[in-house]
């Protein structure tokens, strides 16, 4: 799906943020014009049925966002609209109903914490919780059938200790959510820079695999995004998601022996810069696989079977 940048500057400071360092540069700026975005967002999206994905930086502060917004909905009427944002304006009444004029939007907004001291040292912003929280009260306070909301977690050495906790503060204040999702961290951008603050292993990360079973119904939909299929148990492979560029990606030798590479993300080639190669391993055992349709979402269902 065609992703744009909208605006190289950031209301927060995120420890893991992707975008590079000096990537708020103002010589940059210029680059996010209005009439350069939407030249670049006319040029690339071809047909009804792409989704059109907004993000940054953080792009709802871009100086002209809603008029970009509106222009992007009037030249594609029928594309979902999708916008990555830390919903933090959307604290502001006025901002959210001028957003949610415009139909067939999700909007996707991150938690880094179940409270202020948690989530506000992920962001490095005191107050980003306060107005995340109550950006997204909005969106669902004021959101009609054609808009959805997704809840991400990015698991990281900050977020992992607290993740239950972040989600039972999802389940308990948004059920309504329609989507959450866990995503392992890239190591990219200010990641590598606090690689030593934020970084994590799948290896660790696998570990909590046996407590988040339960969580698998408590929301309209539960996914994974960012995972190698050897690195998640199989009963979870059915809520996984192909959610990195190809080019971010790579494939072992010894992933050839796979029996379910057909079906997996690869691993994040700066991941084995970084971390290195051990935890992947070959997966041999056959298990029934209901397929999607979708090279996103490729697994749909494993046989029970594989349970007894």
């Amino acid at each position: 799906m065609p992703t744009f940048c909208l605006w190289n500057k950031c209301n927060n400071n995120c420890l893991m943020c992707t975008n590079p360092v000096g990537f708020r540069n103002e010589k940059i700026s210029k680059n996010y014009t209005f009439e350069k975005l939407l030249r670049r967002i006319t040029n690339q999206v071809s047909n009804q049925y792409q989704d059109i994905v907004l993000n940054g930086g953080e792009p709802t502060i871009h100086p002209q966002f809603l008029k970009l917004l509106n222009e992007i909905r009037f030249r594609f009427p029928l594309n979902k609209i999708i916008i990555v944002t830390n919903g933090r304006r959307f604290y502001y009444p006025f901002f959210t109903k001028a957003c949610l004029a415009l139909n067939n939007i999700r909007f996707v907004i991150t938690l880094h914490g179940y409270n202020a001291q948690t989530h506000d040292r992920v962001t490095q912003t005191k107050g980003s919780f306060v107005q995340t929280v109550k950006g997204i009260e909005n969106i669902l306070k004021f959101k009609n059938p054609t808009h959805s909301l997704e809840l991400r977690i990015v698991l990281s050495k900050l977020t992992l200790p607290y993740l239950e906790k972040i989600l039972a503060f999802i389940e308990n204040k948004f059920p309504q959510a329609d989507r959450v999702v866990l995503i392992f961290m890239k190591i990219q951008g200010h990641a590598i820079k606090n690689l030593e603050d934020v970084g994590i292993t799948y290896r660790k990360v696998k570990a909590i695999f046996p407590k988040m079973a339960k969580w698998l119904l408590k929301f309209k939909e539960f996914c994974f995004y960012h995972f190698p299929l050897c690195t998640i148990p199989p009963k979870f492979w059915p809520y996984t998601w192909r959610t990195l560029p190809t080019y971010e990606l790579t494939f072992l030798p010894t992933c050839q022996k796979c029996l379910y590479k057909k079906y997996c993300l690869g691993i994040p080639k700066e991941y084995l810069k970084k971390v290195g190669a051990s935890e992947f391993k070959p997966i041999k055992k056959k298990y029934i696989i209901e397929e999607n349709n979708y090279f996103r979402h490729p697994i749909s269902t494993l046989s029970n079977s594989i349970y007894k």
